[in-house]
C-alpha cells in the first residue's frame, strides 16, 4: 500500500501523530496492538513488513481463546514511527480520540511473509508483553471478504499461550498501557508532552515528580526536573532503534519519565556519552569532552588532563540530559567521583564481563561472590544490569579516599577471586585468556573512567536498559536485557520499595584496616 492513504487522511498541522516515511530496517519486525477510543472502540493491529506497519481493526480485540475468530478490517499502512504513539488525536480529525500503545513486542514470522500476506494467510508468532504464541491472520473469501477483500480473521492457534472459553481475556484484564503504564482515562486527561510545529518541544514534567525513588536520595543542588519546556528537539521522528520504533521524542519522554529515579546519579558528575545521531545501527562515537559542544543546558566544567584542562559536561537537572537526547547520546556514562570532590570516587564498581560461552547462572554466582567479598570485609554493595550481557556491582563511598586507594584495593578483591577460581575469573583485560571465564574489570575506578548510568538507555537493539535490581531479584528468571526503554516504567511504577533503597545514605569507606584484611 505505502503510505500515501496514511498521508491523505491526516492534516499534520492539526495533529501529533508522526507523519513518517516508508524506511524499511534490516531485520525490522515489530508488532504493536494500539487500543483506539475513536468513534468507537477498538484495537488496532500492527505488523512492520516492508518499511511500514501493515494494519488491521480489531473491533472486539484479540482472543487468546483458539475457538473465538476475530474480525481484522485491513486498513492504511502506517509508518514505524506509528509504533511509539500514545495520546490524543483531536476531535474532528480522522480517527479522533484517544490512543494507547495497549501491546508491544516483535513478531516472528511463519514461513515467508511477503508470500502469507498476498496470499491472505499470514503465519505469525507474538513475543509481547501481554499477547504471545502463534497466530493467523487470514482473508476472508467471498462477500465475507468485503470490498477489495478488506476483512479478515485474528485467530489464536493452539499452544502453551492459550486459554479456554472460561478464562479471562487480557483485553479484559490488563488494561493498562505497556509503553507508560496508565488507563485510557489517564491518557485522556494527561496533556501531550510534545507537540510537532517545526521543532518539537518537552511539556510537563515526570508523572512521578512526587514519588522520589527513595527517601534518603541525596538532595541535588538545583530543581532535578527542570523545565523540559524549555528544551527544543530537532528531527523528533529520527528513529533512534528503529527495530522497536523508539523515536528521539520517544527517548526523551523517557527520561522526562524517570527523572526522579536517574538524576540523583546523574547530578554533579562529569558525563560522557555515546553518541548515535542517525540511530543505534548507523555509526556511533565516544564523546569526553564537550567545550565546543556544551550549550546553556549543560554545564562545561574544567577537569586537568595529561594535556592540560579539558572540559566535560554536567547536567544538573533533566533539561541537561534531553539536551543530550537531542545530540543523540544513547549511552550515559559517569564518572566515580562528583565535581565537588572530584579526586575522591564516592563508588567502587566491579564489571562482571563474560566471555560468550559463560552462561547466566554463571554470572549469578560470581555476582554473590563479589556482594560475600565485600560484606566480609565491612563494605555493602548493590547489584544492576549493564543492559549489554553484565552485572555491575556498586559499593558506595564516602568520599575520603584517592583514586589510586580505591583502584589499587579493588583491583586486589578482584585478583584474590581469581586466586580461588582462576578457571572461572579473570582480572585481565586479555581477550584470548578470557575463554569460558569471567572478566572482573576493576579498571572502572580509575580517574577518567566511567560507568554506564543506572537508568541510561544502551545503543544496542532494543533499548535495554541498565537497571538496578534488589538482590533477590537477581535470579535466572531475571536476564542483563530484561528491561527496555518500554517495560522500565511499568517496574518502576509498581515498586514498593527502590532496588538500592538505602544507597545514598550509607556510609563507608576503604580505611587501613580494610585494605589490610584485603592483602594490601
Amino acid at each position: 500500500m505505502g503510505l500515501e492513504a496514511y498521508h491523505e487522511k491526516r492534516r499534520f498541522e492539526s495533529t501529533s501523530e508522526p507523519q513518517g516515511k516508508v524506511e524499511a530496517t534490516p531485520g525490522g519486525n515489530l508488532y504493536i496492538i494500539q487500543k483506539h477510543a475513536a468513534s468507537h472502540l477498538h484495537y488496532d493491529l500492527r505488523l512492520e513488513l516492508d518499511g511500514v506497519l501493515k494494519s488491521w481493526a480489531v473491533p472486539k480485540g484479540p482472543s487468546l481463546n483458539p475457538a473465538e475468530k476475530r474480525l481484522a478490517v485491513h486498513v492504511e499502512d502506517h509508518p514505524i514511527e506509528y509504533g511509539c504513539f500514545e495520546g490524543i488525536i483531536p476531535e474532528g480529525e480522522y480517527g479522533g480520540g484517544t490512543v494507547m500503545l495497549w501491546d508491544r513486542g516483535v513478531w516472528e514470522p511463519e514461513g515467508d511473509p511477503r508470500e502469507g500476506y498476498a496470499k491472505g494467510d499470514l503465519k505469525f508468532k507474538l513475543h509481547g508483553e501481554k499477547l504471545k504464541g502463534s497466530w493467523v491472520l487470514a482473508r476472508m473469501k467471498g462477500r465475507a471478504g468485503g470490498d477489495g477483500g478488506k476483512n479478515w480473521l485474528l485467530i489464536k492457534k493452539r499452544d502453551d499461550a492459550a486459554i479456554s472459553g472460561s478464562e479471562p481475556e487480557p483485553v479484559e484484564t490488563m488494561d493498562r498501557s505497556a509503553a507508560s503504564g496508565r488507563t485510557m482515562q489517564e491518557i485522556a486527561s494527561q496533556p501531550e508532552k510534545f507537540r510537532v510545529e517545526g521543532e518539537a518541544v518537552l511539556q510537563g514534567r515526570s508523572r512521578n515528580e512526587e514519588k522520589a525513588s527513595s527517601g534518603d536520595v541525596e538532595k541535588n543542588p538545583t530543581d532535578p526536573h527542570g523545565n523540559p519546556s524549555s528544551v527544543a528537539l530537532s528531527n523528533p521522528d529520527r528513529m533512534f532503534y528503529p527495530e522497536i520504533g523508539v523515536t528521539k521524542r520517544a527517548l526523551a519522554e523517557y527520561y522526562t519519565e524517570i527523572a526522579d529515579w536517574i538524576m540523583p546519579h546523574l547530578a554533579r558528575r562529569p558525563l560522557t556519552v555515546v553518541r548515535c545521531p542517525e540511530g543505534w545501527q548507523k555509526e556511533c562515537f565516544f564523546q569526553k569532552h564537550f567545550k565546543d559542544a556544551a550549550s546553556e543546558l549543560l554545564r562545561s566544567i574544567p577537569i586537568m588532563e595529561k594535556d592540560g584542562p579539558q572540559y566535560y559536561s554536567v547536567a544538573d537537572n533533566i533539561e541537561g540530559v534531553i539536551e543530550l537526547v537531542q545530540i543523540g547520546a544513547l549511552e550515559i556514562h559517569v564518572w566515580g567521583s562528583r565535581e565537588d570532590k572530584l579526586e575522591q570516587p564516592d563508588m567502587m564498581i566491579f564489571d562482571l564481563d563474560p566471555a560468550p560461552e559463560v552462561e547466566w547462572a554463571s554470572m549469578i554466582k560470581a555476582a554473590r561472590l563479589m556482594r560475600e567479598r565485600l560484606s566480609n570485609l565491612g563494605l555493602a554493595s548493590f547489584v544492576k544490569t549493564t543492559g549489554g550481557k553484565g552485572l555491575h556491582i556498586v559499593a558506595p563511598l564516602t568520599p575520603r579516599a584517592g583514586w589510586e586507594t580505591v583502584k589499587s584495593f579493588s583491583r586486589a578483591v578482584a585478583e584474590s577471586i581469581v586466586r580461588e577460581a582462576p578457571g572461572e575469573y579473570i582480572a585481565t583485560m586479555s581477550k584470548e585468556k578470557r575463554k569460558g571465564r569471567i572478566f572482573i574489570d576493576y579498571l572502572r575506578n580509575g580517574r577518567g573512567a566511567t560507568s554506564i548510568a543506572p537508568y541510561s538507555t544502551r545503543s544496542r537493539q532494543g533499548a535495554p536498559i541498565s537497571t538496578p535490581v534488589a538482590w533477590d531479584e537477581l535470579t535466572v528468571d531475571l536476564k542483563p536485557d530484561s528491561y527496555n526503554i518500554y517495560n522500565i516504567r511499568r517496574r518502576l511504577a509498581g515498586l514498593e520499595e527502590d532496588p538500592w533503597a538505602g544507597y545514598f545514605s550509607i556510609r563507608q569507606e576503604i580505611t587501613q584496616e580494610i585494605q589490610k584484611k584485603a592483602g594490601i
